[in-house]
């Protein structure tokens, strides 16, 4: 019995714990891309609203769940997963409303490329996501690296952090979750568009590259966490600019298809990805939240 407990504490230290973090962040990004198609293929039979408000209000009562529960494992998980169904329900149809409603044309860019009228309300409020985002930069309660490192590089002195005694995982994690997939979905967009860069820029290519090195180096810090939830958090970044370069702009370079966007094509695969993404997301939560000894 020791040597089995032996042998289960050393696969539960790096890089597992990393890894397993990484893949389920990863995976729910081509799920919540197959829910969004599927909701858009029910719209052609129903209203719109019996669609998406429904799925919004699940987000809005599982949130209103994980903040009252002060297990960082419950708060971690309820929080990635309702800002994921969150972005997908009400804030993504939010932004096509007025394209569905008015009938909006896809308009031209440049070199004849075309875009659906949502993706350039999403382009745009990327200002608003940015200002936004200044709250949570200037705040010297944070405790991302990456505004840290902000606040070291612009010499900003904002005094000591109180304690980090009773966060709110639940809260933190959805509004992370949230802001990550807002900022990199404008960034890439921009990336996209030929009006500013495009892929067929010779530029682009060495943005595609620096984010891939970027997403790499999060990825080896990330496998040297010991703490699961802890590294769930941290994988919320680091598959965000992974999926830049590996999910947004290598398709487009026509490197492979985009299956996520065709589940009704691919449904055996799919329905792959859901099956290991709930055994992976299961396993996470009885993995040891402390780290080994």
């Amino acid at each position: 019995m020791l040597a089995q407990r032996g042998t289960m504490a050393r696969l539960y230290r790096p890089p597992l714990v990393g890894l397993v973090a990484l893949v389920v962040v990863m995976l729910a990004l081509p799920l919540t891309h197959s829910l969004s198609m599927v909701a858009r293929r029910l719209t052609e039979f129903v209203d719109p609203a019996l669609v998406y408000l429904p799925m919004g209000l699940l987000a809005l009562a599982l949130l209103v769940y994980g903040i009252r529960q002060r297990s960082e494992v419950a708060g971690t998980l309820i929080g990635f997963a309702t800002g994921m169904l969150a972005w997908t329900g009400w804030a993504s149809y939010a932004f096509r409303f007025n394209e569905v409603s008015l009938g909006l044309p896809m308009p031209v860019l440049a070199d004849e490329t075309r875009w659906p009228s949502n993706l350039l309300f999403i382009q745009g409020s990327i200002g608003i996501c940015i200002v936004t985002l200044l709250f949570f930069a200037l705040n010297r309660d944070t405790r991302c690296n990456a505004f840290l490192w902000l606040q070291r590089l612009l010499r900003i002195e904002l005094g000591r952090p109180d304690s980090a005694q009773g966060r709110n995982f639940c809260r933190i994690t959805f509004i992370e979750t949230v802001y990550v997939t807002w900022f990199c979905y404008g960034a890439a967009l921009f990336l996209a568009d030929p009006r500013f860069i495009g892929y067929d820029n010779p530029a682009s290519y060495v943005i595609v590259g620096g984010l891939g090195v970027w997403g790499l180096y999060l990825l080896w810090r990330l496998l040297k966490f010991t703490r699961v939830m802890a590294a769930i958090r941290y994988a919320i970044p680091t598959k965000a600019i992974l999926w830049m370069t590996f999910g947004e702009s290598l398709p487009k370079y026509g490197l492979y298809e985009e299956v996520w966007l065709h589940p009704f094509d691919y449904p055996r695969a799919m329905l792959a990805v859901l099956g290991i993404f709930a055994a992976l997301f299961v396993i996470t939560i009885f993995l040891p939240q402390r780290r080994q000894v």
